[in-house]
C-alpha cells in the first residue's frame, strides 16, 4: 500500500476488501473518492471501485455527495468493525508469539 502501513485486516484476510476497509479505519468519516481509494489502497481503480461497491451493499460504505463528476463515499464501519478489528489484532499478535 502506497502512504498506508499495511492495516491488520489485510494482514489477517487480505485481498481488496479488506485493504479498503483498513483505510477507513485510518480516514475515520472522511469522504473518499474511487480514485483516491485505488491511490491510497495501491489498488487498481476497478478493483477498488468493486471492493467499495461490495461494502455499499453491505451498507459498510455509503454514497456521499457528488464533487463535479464523481462521486464520494463515507465509510459506516467504525462501530461495526471494532469486535472484528480486536479479535483480528489478537490472532495476529498469537501468531507473532508463536
Amino acid at each position: 500500500m502506497r502512504g498506508v502501513k499495511e492495516g491488520v485486516l489485510t494482514q489477517v484476510f487480505g485481498g481488496p476488501v479488506a485493504k479498503v476497509l483498513d483505510q477507513s479505519v485510518y480516514v475515520g468519516v472522511m469522504e473518499q473518492t474511487i480514485p483516491m481509494l485505488a491511490e491510497s489502497t495501491g489498488l487498481s481503480f476497478k478493483t477498488a471501485q468493486k471492493a467499495v461497491l461490495k461494502l455499499n451493499k453491505l451498507g459498510l460504505v455509503k454514497q456521499s455527495r457528488r464533487i463535479g463528476n464523481t462521486q464520494t463515499y463515507r465509510f459506516e464501519v467504525r462501530n461495526d468493525l471494532h469486535g472484528l478489528i480486536d479479535w483480528a489484532e489478537k490472532l495476529k499478535i498469537s501468531r507473532l508469539r508463536r
